[in-house]
């Protein structure tokens, strides 16, 4: 059941994107937690997370992301969120009520608009 979890980073429009996949749980926390840490540190400005494609994810998941939330606005930067509703991911973003405290977004367009409105 457990599907491995993969974490990319790509670069669009000086904007840094952790781009994950697969299931995020307890088992690989720590490595996406390490990998979205190095990636923020090595940008600038507003950090997006891409869940479009995690088939699963955890309270610890949900709770790595408030902690990167606070970690960049004290710094003065922004975390978005990529979870589209009709994904699993998105569903467990929105039961967790996570779209109160972080931006989240359908797709990565709508992204980059809240960045630019912003």
């Amino acid at each position: 059941m457990n599907e491995q979890a993969t974490f990319r980073r790509r670069d669009e429009g000086g904007t840094a994107i952790v781009v994950a996949a697969g299931e995020i749980d307890i088992a690989n926390i720590d490595q996406f937690k390490s990998f979205v840490a190095e990636t923020a540190r090595d940008a600038n400005g507003a950090l997006v997370i891409s869940l479009e494609s995690v088939s699963y994810l955890d309270s610890h998941t949900i709770a790595a992301l408030v902690e990167f939330d606070k970690r960049l606005r004290t710094n003065r930067r922004r975390l978005i969120v990529v979870a589209p509703a009709k994904t699993s991911a998105g569903r467990i973003v929105r039961i967790a009520s996570l779209e109160l405290v972080i931006r989240v977004c359908e797709s990565l367009d709508d992204a980059f608009a809240s960045l630019r409105a912003s």
